[in-house]
């Protein structure tokens, strides 16, 4: 059995019942790039075959976990982009969003109010 065909024994981490992986899947680790601003980060990954209904996106303990079904296919068996982040404490959890566009899938990283320069004026 070649090393990145996966069996699914539970759903991935998204809750709902549309969401769950194919009994066996080949995993791909998707491209990724990240671009940093004053305001926070943006996460870009290769998801192809992949749009906003097949993408899971969720953090738990500071871990984000990406899981995108792909239309693609490989021996026969289905594609699934899987990918995990450490995100620090810099990052605004709860203003986290996730958008896909023609196989991209762009995840907005908030900087917390703690981790942007502030700048004191000196009298």
């Amino acid at each position: 059995m070649d090393e990145n065909k996966k069996t699914n024994t539970a759903p991935c981490c998204c809750k709902e019942e549309k969401f769950i992986l194919p009994e066996k899947y080949f995993e791909v680790m998707p491209a990724a790039d990240i671009a940093d601003s004053d305001e926070g980060a943006e996460l870009f990954l290769e998801v192809p075959g992949s749009n906003a209904q097949t993408v899971c996106v969720e953090v738990k303990d500071h871990i984000l976990s990406i899981t995108a079904k792909s239309s693609l296919v490989r021996h026969h068996v289905p594609v699934v982009f899987k990918r995990e982040f450490r995100l620090s404490d810099a990052v605004e959890i709860a203003g986290i969003g996730a958008e896909t566009k023609d196989g991209l899938l762009t995840i907005t990283l908030p900087k917390s109010e703690r981790a942007k320069v502030h700048h004191i004026q000196v009298r």
